[in-house]
């Protein structure tokens, strides 16, 4: 199998019938034997011990998904964890994989009291949960921002409770109360009262896509596995808020997570996510790339292709998504009034002089790019007059 990431890899290895995984992650390497019980985490028997157990038949996807930011949502902290590295969707120990804590407080943000970190993919952001449960807030500080290597302030000096297991984790029960009465099974964790439901298994795992999968490991056949590629599924956590027709903004930006909203309001909402993302796949390399090796737009977008193609644009390395996937989405931090750090999925540009993205209130996003997010970041001293006299956007300087 070829290596994945630097950070982050895996090979697998099948002697005798019985599967040996060598782990790679966060530079520790370890083998991963036989899973401890037959069961999810918080004793779901229709889950299994983790994706260890799809990797001995499907190592390709299981180390395409090591790679990928589903397995890394959640990470251990500390030691406290560590019992369960490379089990139940733990396959990162952030205490040696450079994370930093906040320096503010020692005694607080120290490894013995983090249990897991919240965002450990290391592109936006990441969060600290202690013992108890909770996210650490005391003192504020307590965001670190991967782009700038900035600390924020996330709900300072508020309680706040762990209540994002939904989408951060696989066989959630919002009900669930085994980790906040009896703490987390196979560790010295004992209740964690700020964790709100339980789960089978951390981080989004084949199982989150596929659905509960002792039966088919057990006995695999395709009848007793699901494979649902539809976009309610990834709309299921890629939304925020209940009303998939509106994209929550605020502060200039669309907020993060609203793929599916983007997608439900955009020109392409009749695509499936998996038409243009390989789902085992990072984003990085996920993107799917035609027959004829051209990107997956011009697969349908002939006519643009043949204009844009030898304009000043496309010579100067501009691409499909730098303008109709701007990065009108704010994350962790902004690089400038009009650029955030993830790409929107709304596509189509308005460029009217009049037109403006946001709700007068700017709690929502309209269903159009406007010309600032999709232009100015390269042309910050043109104005919209300009650009709305513009024709043919994809063939202009030829």
């Amino acid at each position: 199998m070829p290596a994945r990431t630097a950070i982050l890899w895996t090979s697998l290895f099948v002697i005798g019938g019985a599967a040996l995984t060598t782990i790679s992650s966060y530079g520790v390497t370890r083998k991963v034997g036989a899973p401890p019980t037959a069961a999810g985490l918080n004793g779901d028997a229709a889950y299994t011990e983790g994706p260890q157990v799809c990797g001995r038949c499907h190592a390709d996807a299981f180390g395409d998904w090591l790679s990928h930011g589903h397995s890394r949502k959640l990470a251990i902290g500390g030691p406290a964890l560590k019992a369960l590295d490379g089990t139940f969707g733990l396959f990162g120990n952030a205490r040696d994989g450079g994370f930093r804590l906040p320096d503010h407080d020692t005694e607080l943000y120290n490894w013995d009291n983090v249990a897991f970190i919240v965002g450990a993919s290391k592109r936006w952001k990441t969060r600290f949960v202690g013992k108890d449960g909770y996210i650490i807030t005391k003192g504020g500080k307590n965001q670190y921002n991967w782009a700038d290597g900035s600390w924020a302030d996330y709900h300072k000096n508020e309680r706040k409770p762990y209540n994002c297991g939904s989408c951060h984790t696989t066989g959630y029960r919002k009900q669930g109360t085994v980790f906040s009465e009896k703490g987390i099974p196979g560790t010295q964790i004992g209740p964690m009262p700020g964790i709100m439901g339980d789960w089978a298994q951390f981080n989004i795992t084949c199982e989150a896509c596929h659905g509960p999968g002792s039966a088919h490991a057990a006995k695999p056949r395709k009848a007793n596995i699901k494979v649902d590629t539809s976009p309610e599924l990834c709309g299921s956590c890629h939304t925020r808020g209940s009303d998939p027709n509106t994209i929550i903004a605020k502060g200039g930006f669309i907020r993060h997570h609203e793929q599916y909203p983007e997608l439900a309001n955009s020109p392409h909402r009749d695509i499936a996510c998996v038409t243009c993302h390989k789902p085992h796949e990072d984003r990085s390399q996920g993107r799917k790339v035609s027959a004829d090796n051209t990107t997956v737009c011009e697969t349908c977008h002939r006519l643009q292709k043949e204009a844009f193609a030898s304009s000043p644009m496309q010579k100067a390395g501009v691409s499909c998504v730098d303008c109709h996937m701007a990065k009108v989405i704010k994350s962790a931090v902004a690089v400038g009034p009009y650029e955030g750090d993830v790409r929107t999925h709304i596509m189509r540009i308005n460029p009217a002089a009049d037109y403006v993205m946001f709700t007068p209130d700017g709690k929502a996003a309209q269903d159009a790019i406007s010309v600032e997010y999709a232009c100015f970041r390269c042309h910050a001293a043109a104005s919209k007059t300009e650009f709305a006299r513009i024709r043919n956007f994809h063939s202009v300087g030829k």
